[in-house]
C-alpha cells in the first residue's frame, strides 16, 4: 500500500457540488429590498468567525439581524437553504466506499463549523467511513495553521507522515501548509469561479493533480 492514510478537505473537495439557491434566498429578501449579493460578504465574514469558534450560529443570527434589519427567522431560513445546498456526488461516494473497503484510514480536515459538517455527514450516511474528522471550529484555528493538521494526524506516528495523502481543491489555504509535514498533496482541480470560490493562481506544485475523484484510486 503506497499510502495508508487519506484525508479530504470539505467544501469543493469531498462536497464538490452545490445547488444554486440564490433565487430562493432572493425570494426571502424581497420584502427587505435586498438581494443575496448585498449581504453575502457580511454573511461570509461571520461564517469564517464561526469556523474559528469565535461566534455561534445563534450569535450570527442575532448580529446580522441587527446589522441588516432582517429577522432572525428569515436568516435561519437562508442558513438552512445554504446548508441543504451541499451535494455529495455519486462518484465521490463510490470512491470513499472503495477506499474504505480497501482498508485505508480515511479522514476529513475542514475549515467549517461542526454543525454544518456533521449535518451533511449524517444526512448522507457517510460518517461511518471516516476514522478522523477535524473541524476548524473545534481547534479554533483554520488551515493552513499547523495546529489543525497536527490535530488531524494525532493518531499517526510521525515516521508515517509520508504515508499520508491530503486531497484538496485549495493550493495555498490547504496544501502549502501540510506539505511542510512531509504529507503528499493531491490537488483536486475544478473549474469553479463564483462568489464563494475564486480561481487560484498556481504558486506551488502539488505532488499530484486530479480532475475527478475516481482518479484518486489510481494514485494511492
Amino acid at each position: 500500500m503506497k499510502y495508508k492514510y487519506i484525508f479530504f478537505d470539505w467544501g469543493y473537495t469531498l462536497i464538490s457540488k452545490f445547488e444554486n439557491v440564490d433565487d430562493k434566498i432572493n425570494k426571502i429578501l424581497e420584502k427587505y429590498n435586498l438581494k443575496w449579493d448585498d449581504i453575502f460578504r457580511k454573511w461570509k465574514n461571520y461564517q469564517i468567525l464561526n469556523s474559528l469558534g469565535k461566534v455561534t450560529e445563534k450569535e450570527i443570527y442575532k448580529d446580522l439581524s441587527s446589522i441588516l434589519n432582517i429577522t432572525e427567522e428569515d436568516l435561519k431560513k437562508i442558513d438552512m437553504l445554504l446548508l441543504e445546498s451541499h451535494i455529495l456526488d455519486g462518484e465521490t461516494r463510490e470512491t470513499i466506499v472503495k477506499l474504505y473497503e480497501k482498508g485505508y484510514y480515511l479522514g476529513i480536515i475542514s475549515n467549517n463549523s461542526i454543525r454544518n459538517v456533521e449535518y451533511i455527514l449524517k444526512r448522507e450516511d457517510i460518517r461511518k467511513y471516516f476514522k478522523k474528522v477535524v473541524i476548524s471550529e473545534e481547534v479554533k484555528e483554520r488551515k493552513p495553521n499547523l495546529k489543525v493538521y497536527i490535530k488531524a494526524f494525532e493518531e499517526i506516528p510521525k515516521e508515517e507522515y509520508q504515508k499520508i495523502a491530503f486531497v484538496s481543491d485549495e493550493l495555498l489555504e490547504d496544501l502549502l501548509g501540510v506539505k511542510v509535514l512531509g504529507v503528499k498533496t493531491i490537488w483536486y482541480q475544478q473549474d469553479i469561479n463564483n462568489k464563494w470560490k475564486k480561481k487560484e493562481e498556481v504558486l506551488i506544485e502539488p505532488d499530484y493533480k486530479i480532475r475527478s475523484m475516481k482518479e484518486l484510486l489510481d494514485i494511492i
